[in-house]
C-alpha cells in the first residue's frame, strides 16, 4: 500500500471472510502508528481481562473516534473500529477511517457520518459478505461527511491559578470552536471516542490526550472504567419544571 494511495474511506484491520490483513486507502504513517497501538492495547487487555479476555472482546461495542492531527500519522482522522477476527480464528479489531479537514469537536457533533460508516462497518460480519463487492460499493455510499471548516486557535502560556482568556473577535465564537479550544488548552492533541454501547458498555463519550493509555482500553471493552483508569464527568441537564 502507498501513501499516495487514498481513497475517501480506507481500511485496516482483520475480517471473518479473509484470511490476511486487510489495509487499504491509508497513510502508512496512520496504519503504523494505529496498529502499533492496537496490538499493544490488545495485548494488555488479555492480561488485564484473564479468561473473560474474549468473550467481552466479541461483544465489545462499535467505537467512533475523532483524532486530533499528529496523534496517528500527521492528518486528523475520522473512524470506527469494531471488534472482529480474520478467517483463521485471529482476533484482531477492524477499522474504516478517512482524514478529517475540521475538528474532532465539529465531527462529534455532525455525527451522521458515524451512523454510515458503522452500517458499512457491520455489512463485514453478514454471512453473505463479499469483500470485493462491498468495496467497490463504498465508492457510491452518501458518507454525509462533517463540513471542511479550518479552526486556528493560539496556544495559551503557562498556567494560570484564575484563568482569564481574551477572545479576539467582536463575535462569540461557535460553542463547538471554543470547545475544540479549550480541549487542545486542557488535553493537548486530543481525541474524542464515542459509542451507542454495548450489554457491558453504556452509551458514552470519552475525551483523551492522544490515544488512550494501553492500560486504560480493557474499559472501552469492559465498562469498569474507574477500574482502568478513567476520571468520570458526571455531567447532567434538567429541564426547566
Amino acid at each position: 500500500m502507498s501513501s499516495q494511495s487514498v481513497m475517501e474511506v480506507g481500511l485496516c484491520g482483520k475480517i471473518p471472510s479473509r484470511g490476511d490483513f486487510l489495509a487499504n486507502g491509508l497513510a502508512v504513517d496512520f496504519v503504523d502508528s494505529w496498529n502499533e497501538w492496537l496490538q499493544a492495547v490488545l495485548a494488555v487487555s488479555r492480561e488485564q481481562l484473564g479468561q473473560s479476555w474474549l468473550d467481552i472482546y466479541l461483544t465489545s461495542p462499535v467505537w467512533h473516534f475523532a483524532l486530533s492531527a499528529g496523534v496517528c500519522g500527521k492528518e486528523a482522522m475520522i473512524g470506527c473500529l469494531m471488534p472482529s477476527v480474520d478467517q483463521v480464528g485471529r482476533h484482531f479489531p477492524f477499522t474504516l477511517a478517512r482524514s478529517l479537514s475540521t475538528t474532532p469537536v465539529h465531527a462529534r457533533q455532525s455525527p451522521q457520518w458515524s451512523d454510515v460508516m458503522q452500517q458499512q462497518i457491520l455489512h463485514t460480519l453478514d454471512d453473505d459478505f463479499a469483500f470485493d463487492t462491498w468495496l467497490t460499493q463504498l465508492s457510491s455510499v452518501d458518507w454525509q461527511w462533517p463540513a471542511a471548516l479550518q479552526v486556528t486557535a493560539s496556544e495559551l502560556a503557562g498556567s494560570q491559578s484564575r484563568p482569564a482568556w481574551l477572545l479576539s473577535t467582536e463575535m462569540l465564537p461557535d460553542s463547538n470552536s471554543l470547545l475544540h479550544h479549550s480541549y487542545r488548552q486542557l488535553f493537548g492533541r486530543y481525541c474524542l471516542w464515542w459509542t451507542e454501547g454495548s450489554e457491558l458498555v453504556p452509551a458514552c463519550t470519552l475525551i483523551s490526550s492522544g490515544l488512550p493509555q494501553v492500560s486504560q482500553y480493557a474499559a472501552m471493552l469492559s465498562g469498569d472504567w474507574q477500574r482502568w483508569g478513567w476520571a468520570k464527568a458526571d455531567i447532567q441537564t434538567a429541564g426547566a419544571a
